[in-house]
């Protein structure tokens, strides 16, 4: 895989699947290739189609292979995970750029807690 740039947009969520039982969630994104550098999204209030328009970039290393999204409902003790999702980077790398939805499946795959979608742009070094 090549070095390099990769510039992450997180436009917005849709159809996020609620955590709280009262009131609709308040989600953030998690973004990160390795766990130990993850950014985030700033928490939005009360709403389960969010919109963010977020922009992060991370440094791309030749074992890098995929990009993780991890979409949590902020509450006052601890955060509940919505879903997560993830992108081989070889789409990125192979166009360049990656413009999609994002799928973010229930344990086992077998039900969807909503989608995000993602913009990413590779420029490599």
């Amino acid at each position: 895989m090549p070095a390099g740039t990769l510039e992450v947009i997180i436009v917005e969520g849709r159809r996020l699947k609620d955590k709280d039982t009262v009131g609709q969630s308040d989600p953030y994104v998690e973004i990160y290739i390795e766990k130990g550098y993850k950014q985030r999204t700033t928490t939005l209030s009360n709403t389960n189609d969010p919109v963010w328009n977020e922009r992060f970039v991370f440094n791309v290393h030749p074992n890098d292979d995929t990009i993780h999204f991890a979409v949590y409902d902020s509450d006052v003790a601890d955060k509940d995970e919505i879903g997560t999702g993830k992108v081989k980077l070889k789409n990125v790398f192979d166009d360049g750029k990656f413009d999609d939805w994002v799928k973010l499946p229930a344990h086992l795959g077998l039900s969807n807690h909503g989608d995000l979608h993602v913009i990413m742009n590779f420029t490599p070094s």
